[in-house]
Formats: structure tokens, sequence, C-alpha cells
């Protein structure tokens, strides 16, 4: 008659109940996230600084303004002085040489009287090259705020999981350390002690392999970051609440890289109507003032009119140059539809998976509360009563840690898509300053 071994309660259940588990995220943010806000500015702050894309963006805003004061310039009348000084000498058949010392200056003033408009329109076709060079500088902005904060959610998404597999191997490490007790009186467990230690080897190589996920994601952001000390707050109380999917359309129309390309599509048809009104006459009024000083005489002369250009045949060229603008105008407007509609499908995809992983959570949430009974009546049941296979302890103990990895997963899928409805509709930064402080 086989007579089955009933371990006594100090051998497993006291040591591997009880234990802390990890500090897991709510379901609903905490009543004030204030306290996380600030890392998080700081963070996206801290990442637009340090980008060379951005730095180099800004620089090309800077310079598209300055060219925008070079046009402007050629409104203004212009003035020039030029002056000389040197030696002259001349000869003429039967006559001796002349020569003498002689300065001569002049003054030049001339100005524009009307050009049909081209200066108008190259005025405007810059403003609006200037207004998209920034409105560039400020989406590239945006992506690299959206790129750090994505990545901070993955670190910390990493790290929880990281706790969750530790906490997985102690518990399999103390089960193993019960049973190689027990093994040390009934050989007959010794499989049940072999198979705690492949389970434990099992839950090591996860953690390691989470690990490792961490260190390539602290890489990434120094990169953004630089040497500073990575945050190790969660930085995702903010993005708790999903935003209404009607705000995040809205505000996609608004969006930075939209008025990019409306701002550059209005600086093509500027620039056609300059080129057209190149066809038209260019008035000019000019004035000019010289005088000659020399060894023998002084002299001076001055000049006042006004100079008329009427181009007549270019070759087909001004047409063309406008024909191309228009096409540029347009190709700007197809794009920028393009991207709107692109823009709005994948704000309903992520704010519809954003939906799902807060279901799934929320789910996840109440089969861990049962998961968490059943893993420990099966132990108690192992321990104590005999009534239960190792397999059944491990296999209950796998499916809790499992679940809370789960859990974590379908959570920050969650905050990962308020991330990005954030950004594509009021923008990352926009909604920082607009969240109250606290």
């Amino acid at each position: 008659m086989a007579i089955a071994v009933v371990l006594p309660a100090t051998a497993v259940a006291a040591p591997c109940t009880g234990g802390a588990d990890a500090a897991l995220p709510g379901l609903t943010a905490p009543a004030s996230p204030g306290p996380a806000q600030a890392p998080l500015r700081a963070l996206v702050l801290r990442a637009q600084q340090r980008s060379a894309d951005v730095q180099a963006a800004r620089l090309s805003a800077e310079a598209a303004a300055a060219d925008l004061d070079e046009t402007r310039a050629g409104a203004r009348p212009q003035a020039a002085l030029s002056g000389m000084a040197g030696h002259t000498a001349s000869r003429v058949s039967g006559v001796p040489e002349q020569s003498q010392q002689q300065a001569s200056v002049s003054l030049n003033v001339s100005g524009l009287l009307y050009d049909g408009g081209r200066q108008e329109h190259l005025t405007a076709w810059r403003t609006r090259l200037a207004e998209a060079a920034t409105l560039e500088a400020d989406s590239l902005q945006e992506q690299v705020a959206l790129e750090a904060l994505m990545t901070a959610l993955e670190r910390h998404r990493y790290r929880l999981q990281a706790e969750v597999y530790g906490q997985y191997v102690s518990k399999m490490g103390c089960l193993a350390g019960a049973l190689q007790e027990i093994v040390a009186v009934d050989r007959g467990r010794a499989s049940e002690l072999v198979q705690a230690r492949k389970t434990q080897a099992q839950a090591q190589i996860a953690v390691d392999g989470v690990a490792t996920q961490v260190r390539q994601i602290d890489e990434r952001l120094r990169k953004l970051l630089g040497d500073v000390a990575l945050p190790e707050t969660d930085l995702s109380v903010p993005l708790y609440a999903r935003p209404p999917l009607a705000a995040v359309v809205h505000g996609i129309d608004r969006g930075r890289e939209l008025q990019q390309l409306e701002r550059q599509a209005e600086a093509a048809r500027d620039y056609a109507r300059a080129v057209s009104a190149g066809r038209k006459p260019q008035l000019s009024w000019q004035l000019s003032r010289s005088a000659t000083a020399g060894r023998e005489r002084d002299s001076g002369a001055w000049q006042a009119g006004v100079s008329v250009n009427y181009p007549l045949y270019d070759g087909g060229a001004n047409l063309a140059a406008a024909s191309a603008a228009l096409r540029r105008a347009d190709a700007a407007e197809r794009q920028r539809e393009a991207v709107l509609a692109t823009r709005q499908a994948r704000a309903r995809e992520l704010h519809e998976a954003a939906g799902a992983a807060l279901e799934r959570a929320r789910s996840y949430a109440e089969v861990l509360r049962d998961s968490d009974r059943v893993r420990d009546f099966t132990l108690e049941q192992w321990s104590q009563l005999g009534r239960r296979s190792l397999f059944d302890v491990m296999a209950a103990e796998g499916e809790y840690y499992n679940l809370q990895v789960a859990y974590i997963n379908a959570l920050y899928d969650a905050f990962s898509a308020h991330a990005q409805l954030r950004s594509l509709g009021q923008g990352l930064a926009d909604w920082l300053a607009a969240t109250p402080a606290p």
C-alpha cells in the first residue's frame, strides 16, 4: 500500500508564502497627478534641448527669417558710394604726354517705383517659407518629445516586468530549497526538485532578457537626454486619461506638420505670382552725382531720371517657372490631404487600441485576484495536505506571475496609445504646458 507523504507546514508554506508582490500601477490615476508632471516636463524639455535635429531645424528657421529680411530690403531705396584715386596719363600724336594725379567719387541712389507687385509677392513667398521653417522645427520638437516619452514608458514597463520575474525566481528558489529538504528524507521526490530548479532557471532567463531590454533602453535614453540621472519615477500618471477622439481629430487639423504643408503651398503660389509679375514693366528712379579732382582742374556731373525695364521675350522661361511653382503648390496640398487622412485614421486606431488595452487591463486585474487565491490554496493543499502535485503549484505560480506581466503590458499599451493621441492632437508640449503644475 502506497503511503502518502504529507509535508510539515513549516517545510514549504512558511518560507514560500506571504512575500511582497511587485508594486503594480493601479487601474486609475492617483487623486493628484501633479508630482509626475514635473519630471515629465523636464524629460521632454531636456530631450528637445539636446536634439541636434531640432537645433539644425531652428538654425534653418533663423536662416529663412534672414532671407525674408533680405527680400524686404529689396523694396527700400539703395545707395552706393564709389571712389578712385591714382595717376592718369594721356598721349596724343604730336602733343607732349600729359599726366596728373586725379581722384574721383560718385554717389548713386535708386529706388523702386513700380514692379507689378513682384516685390510684394516675393516678400509674401519668403514670409511663408520662414513660417514653414519654424513649423518644421516645432514638428521636430514634437517628434523628439514623443520619442523621449515613449522610451521612458518602455523603460518603466520593462523595469516592472523585471521586478515581477525576479519575484518569480525567488518563489521558485524557495520551493526548490524546501524540496531540497524533502528529498533528503524522501528520494522519490527528486523529480519534483529537478522540475522546480528547471522552472527557476527559466524564470531567471526571463529576468536576464528583460534586464537586457532595460539596458538597451537606458542607452537610447542617454542618447536622448545625455549623461544625466535617468528618471526613476513613473511617468505614466498623467497618461491615465484617454483624450476624447473628437478633440484629437480637431487638433490634428491644427498640427504643426499640416500647417507647415499649408505654408509651403501658399509660398509656392506666392512665388508663382511673383514670377508672373516679372513679365510686367519695372520702373525705378535713379539719382547719381560724381566729382573729379585733378592737378589742373576739377569737374562734376549729376544725373536724375526714371528707368524702365520691360521684358519682351525670354523663350518661355517665365511661364515655365510660374507653372512649376503652381505644381509644387498643388503637390503640397495633396500631401497635406494625405497626411490629414493618415493621421485621422491613426487617431481612430489608437483610440480604439487604448480602450481595448484598458479593458484588457481591467480583465487581467480581476483574474489576478482569483489567480492569487488559487496559488495560495494550491500551495497550501500541496504542502500541508498532499492533495496537489508540484506541477499544480508551479502552474499556479507561473500563471500568477505571467498574468502580472500581461497586466503591465496591457496598461502600458494604453499609456503609450494615450501619449501618441496627445501628440497627434494638441501636441505633447502644449498639453504639458496646459496641465496645471502641482
